[in-house]
């Protein structure tokens, strides 16, 4: 299991949650403030299987990736 967090536009995130939905992945979602552009953004973090965190990879740019090990 692999833990991804990555930022997404205000405006994307029903698009978004609807589409980690139809891939059977819920998520957490945070609000956040993007100091460089100076916008509002969301933050979503997921814990998925390895071919899941593919399909993300390569629709976003990930703020953080680590291996999840359940306590």
């Amino acid at each position: 299991m692999i833990t991804l967090i990555y930022t997404i536009k205000l405006e994307d995130k029903d698009t978004e949650l609807e589409w980690l939905r139809d891939q059977k992945i819920f998520p957490a979602c945070s609000d956040a403030y993007d100091w460089t552009t100076g916008t509002n953004c969301i933050k979503i973090g997921v814990i998925v299987a390895p071919a899941a965190a593919l399909v993300i990879k390569l629709r976003h740019k990930l703020d953080l990736q680590t291996d999840y090990k359940q306590r």
